[in-house]
């Protein structure tokens, strides 16, 4: 039987062989097979010893499904050979023996294509997912962590992973690691570009780098090889990622056990493309919001930032610190607009030294600088600092302070910063039309700034000179008025009342320097009277904004109680040019005063124009002659008729009147035979501190 299956079989490529189905004994194997599964006796072996290796039948031998008209077709993957084969089995009888006759077709080449084309078709479907979810995802980070998990995932990988090049350096950024696979991404940060020197010349054609085996790396790759086996990896498949068409960085995967390497490649540099243009839309996206959100110019946030953070909802103890830029127009025009851009730079870098980072470019010379959740006099705190941040680093720059406990409407915790901070650059303008360099004048700037009248007050930085007054008759001090002067002993640095009274006026913030004043003169004679001294009644001069103020006649009164002064010994002076501004306010004010036993003194009657209906409408006390008309005497008679008609008014009314500005012998007598009761002027005695008017008029 043998010989003649021989004759006829063993010609063939396929492999053919017959065995007892009751014995497996393996009765005939042709010249193919013995050659597949090198053999050359077969004789009494069992056919699972000699074609699948095993030392008992198989598991999945299908004996039970043969017969004997028809073949039984199957398939199967060989342990002995590694080749898969078509095999075509049927029953034979021969010799009285049952045989099973079995036909095997190598089909491996076949089926490795056909599993190639399968693992493309699979590998393209999953590369399709993870570019739609690239294109449809717009959190960047989170669609790149979800690609890398379904590629490790299909490619039954260890690891998949992007690294991002960055000048000579390379960054493991993003990463998915297998089950029980200890991640790297950690301990790949700033890996010298020249690693994978060898890669790149590959990834510059455009070309995967396909690594079967790392420890087989020649030695002149030697670095690439103890990185890689460091971290387990024993193949590998990487691509290119490009932008604009240089090397951004690269998708790798490790260690994958679905597909060879080869047929990785083609999805792998599809997904790597993908990726790329989704990095790219990402770094436009980013560059595009830098650019909302952000101002260059500055490095501050942007007006649209602001309107982000705070056009709606509601915050608690807020604060905006809003600032503007002065001259900058000027600035730009006499200096270059580098250089208005510089100032700019200069304003954002110092509120962000103040207040971190949540300052905002709202308009082209505007910024608001924010604080949360931070008490009134912490925010306080850090807008006197910004100011005298300013001022110590010569920028001209006003700023206006505005805090809510809680805000429902940012919209009018701004307006009210921008009102402040406009009063601010009132005062600032104010100065500066009356001569005051700003930047070179320390000491007013330092008061030009909101709070800032308030905090010299508090620093002990102001003091009163007191102007000495006699009466014109006798020559004998009859009283004395209170000016205000700054002085920083500290810095060395003194100002003038002229240099910034107009402009705490234009700014709001006079009724501290004015208050300041009064409790001064308060103290003052309070302790002349503790120490048994002669006590004189000391004049406090009021600005026509500060008598405006909502309880001023009751601060007053209060201030004057709190050091335990007779206020007859405190006189009241208001500008007699207060009356244009609010009538009816200064008649309640003048009578408010003296209706709690203050005596009101009308001062610069004379300047301007000068209305008698005052006599008429308003009771008062003391009425001061401008010097505008002092100085006048002697050349003009007419003015001489003026003040004897005035004083002859005054004393009719039982008013008293001061004559300012007297500096002559001449200008004393003059106005002493027009009836003028007291007379005040450096003739009599400049302004001097109180110790120096203590030696002089009430210690002798």
């Amino acid at each position: 039987m043998e010989d003649a299956a021989n004759s006829i079989l063993s010609g063939l490529s396929e492999l053919v062989y017959m065995c007892d189905v009751e014995t497996y004994e393996l009765v005939f194997l042709n010249e193919s097979g013995k050659k597949a599964f090198q053999v050359s006796e077969t004789k009494g072996e069992p056919c699972y010893r000699i074609l699948q290796g095993r030392d008992a039948p198989c598991p999945f031998c299908t004996n039970d499904k043969l017969g004997f008209d028809t073949f039984y077709e199957w398939d199967t993957t060989n342990e002995v050979t590694g080749r898969r084969y078509l095999l075509r089995d049927k029953l034979l009888n021969l010799e009285g023996r049952t045989l099973r006759l079995e036909i095997a077709f190598d089909v491996t080449d076949r089926q490795n294509e056909k599993d190639q084309f399968k693992f493309l078709a699979d590998a393209g479907e999953a590369a399709i997912d993870c570019i739609k979810l690239l294109e449809s995802q717009s959190d960047l980070p989170k669609a790149l962590e979800e690609t890398l998990r379904r590629l490790g995932t299909f490619l039954e990988a260890d690891r998949a992973y992007i690294f991002e090049v960055e000048g000579d350096s390379m960054s493991n950024t993003y990463e998915w690691c297998g089950l029980g696979v200890e991640p790297q991404l950690p301990l790949l940060q700033g890996l010298p570009l020249s690693l994978i020197d060898h890669w790149q010349a590959r990834f510059e054609v455009g070309e995967a780098v396909l690594i079967d085996d790392v420890a087989e790396l020649p030695e002149d790759r030697r670095d690439e090889r103890d990185v890689l086996a460091a971290q387990g990896i024993g193949s590998l498949v990487a691509v290119p990622i490009e932008i604009d068409g240089q090397l951004a960085g690269y998708l790798g995967v490790d260690n994958p056990q679905h597909g060879n390497l080869g047929t990785i490649e083609m999805p792998l540099v599809a997904l790597a493309y993908f990726t790329s243009s989704s990095m790219k839309r990402a770094k436009v996206q980013n560059q595009l919001e830098t650019l909302t959100w952000n101002d260059p110019l500055t490095g501050t946030r942007s007006r649209a930032a602001f309107h982000r953070d705070f056009d709606q909802g509601s915050f608690d103890r807020i604060g905006f610190a809003l600032v503007d830029a002065d001259r900058l127009s000027t600035i730009n025009r006499e200096k270059g607009r580098s250089a208005g851009d510089e100032m700019l730079h200069r304003i954002g870098s110092c509120l962000r030294e103040v207040f971190g980072d949540a300052v905002y470019r709202i308009g082209d010379d505007e910024f608001c600088a924010v604080a949360m959740h931070i008490d009134y006099a912490r925010f306080a705190d850090l807008a006197v600092r910004a100011a005298q941040l300013f001022l110590d680093e010569g920028i001209p720059a006003s700023l206006g302070p505005a805090w809510h406990e809680r805000c429902e409407n940012t919209t009018g915790l701004l307006d009210l910063a921008g009102d402040r901070m406009r009063s601010a650059k009132r005062g600032r303008h104010r100065a500066v039309d009356l001569g005051v360099d700003l930047e070179s004048d320390a000491a007013v700037s330092s008061l030009l700034r909101p709070g800032g009248a308030r905090e010299a007050a508090e620093a002990n930085l102001l003091d009163i000179h007191l102007m000495p007054q006699t009466s014109s008759k006798t020559g004998e001090i009859v009283g004395a008025e209170a000016l205000i002067r700054y002085n920083d002993s500290t810095r060395g640095m003194q100002a003038l009342p002229a240099s910034f009274i107009p402009a705490l006026e234009d700014m709001g913030e006079i009724a501290a320097i004015d208050f300041f004043a009064l409790s001064k003169a308060c103290e003052t004679v309070a302790r002349w009277q503790r120490e048994g001294r002669r006590v004189v009644p000391l004049a406090v001069n009021f600005s026509r904004r500060t008598i405006g103020d909502k309880g001023f006649v009751e601060r007053v009164a209060r201030t004057v109680a709190a050091h335990g002064v007779d206020r007859s010994l405190i006189e009241i002076e208001i500008t007699e040019s207060a009356r244009e501004e609010n009538e009816s306010l200064l008649y309640a004010v003048a009578e408010g005063l003296r209706g709690l036993g203050f005596r009101v003194v009308i001062d610069d009657f004379g300047v301007d124009n000068a209305n008698f209906q005052l006599f008429i409408q308003l009771e008062f006390d003391v009425l001061k002659i401008d010097k505008s008309l002092v100085w006048g005497l002697g050349t003009e008679d007419r003015t001489m008729q003026v003040i004897r008609s005035l004083t002859s008014l005054c004393r009719d009314l039982g008013i008293e009147t001061v004559a300012e500005g007297i500096e002559s012998d001449e200008q004393q007598r003059a106005l002493r035979e027009a009836g003028c009761t007291r007379a005040q002027g450096y003739l009599i005695g400049r302004p001097q501190p109180i110790g120096e008017f203590e030696r002089r008029f009430l210690d002798a």
